[in-house]
C-alpha cells in the first residue's frame, strides 16, 4: 500500500525467500534490510558484491560490513532509513558510487581466502600460544 501511494510500486519487487539469491541479486538498485537482529548477515555480503547501496538498521555488524560511504545509511532511526531510500532511489549516481563501493569492500573484506585467513589467525593464535 505504501508503494502504491509512493508511485513506485511498478518498480518496487518484494521477492521474499529466493533459494539461489545469487542470481537475481545483482539485478535489483538498492538492498534494504529492515532486520530487528543480525549478525553477519550474509544476505549484506552478497548485495555487496552485486554492487548494491545499502539501506539497514543499524544491527549485528551491519554498520561494520558496509564501506564509509555507505555507513550513513545505517540506523536504527526510521526516518534515517526513509530518508536513505529516498535519496538513492532519486540519484541514480549516488547508487552506483556506493554500490561499488561496497563491492570493491566485500571483495577485500569478505571473499573466501581473506576470510580464511583472517578465522585462521584468530583461532589459530590461541591454540599455537595458549594461555596456560
Amino acid at each position: 500500500a505504501e508503494a502504491e501511494r509512493l508511485g513506485i510500486a511498478d518498480r518496487l519487487h518484494l521477492p521474499g525467500f529466493l533459494s539461489d539469491p545469487h542470481l537475481t541479486v545483482g539485478h535489483f538498485d538498492i538492498f534494504a534490510l529492515s532486520s530487528d537482529s543480525e549478525q553477519f548477515p550474509i544476505s549484506l555480503v552478497e548485495a555487496m558484491a552485486a554492487g548494491l547501496p545499502v539501506v539497514s538498521t543499524d544491527v549485528g555488524d551491519v554498520a561494520e560490513m558496509v564501506c564509509a560511504a555507505n555507513a550513513p545509511l545505517i540506523s536504527s532511526d526510521e526516518r534515517v532509513f526513509q530518508d536513505g531510500l529516498s535519496a538513492l532511489v532519486a540519484d541514480p549516481a549516488l547508487r552506483r558510487a556506493i554500490g561499488e563501493a561496497n563491492r570493491i569492500c566485500a571483495i577485500r573484506d569478505f571473499d573466501e581466502k581473506p576470510m580464511i585467513e583472517a578465522y585462521a589467525k584468530l583461532y589459530g593464535d590461541p591454540v599455537e600460544h595458549p594461555l596456560l
